[in-house]
């Protein structure tokens, strides 16, 4: 009889641990996240180039400026529009 029990006990755990190894296992997050906007012109606050004046020389070193906007070109939303879209202001 107590063998019979054991046998039990051993069919069941061995039935109910992957399911409960499904339910310990971590959910992973996509890894694709773009990061959050951090300041009101909608972009990361430490690249925003109308916050960060100082940033101007570094755009225009790469060639990423736009003169007649005085901002960087791959944050000027008056002459891509489509970056609105993706949140710039």
């Amino acid at each position: 009889m107590r063998s019979f029990r054991s046998l039990v006990v051993l069919s069941v755990l061995s039935l109910s641990l992957p399911v409960l190894a499904e339910e310990a296992a971590p959910k992973a997050k996509p890894s694709a996240e773009a990061p959050k906007p951090s300041c009101e012109h909608g972009v990361q606050k430490a690249l925003c180039s109308r916050c960060n004046p100082k940033l101007s020389a570094v755009y225009k070193s790469k060639g990423d400026w736009c003169p007649e906007h005085e901002r960087a070109e791959s944050q000027c939303v008056i002459c891509n529009p489509k970056l609105a879209e993706k949140g710039v202001k």
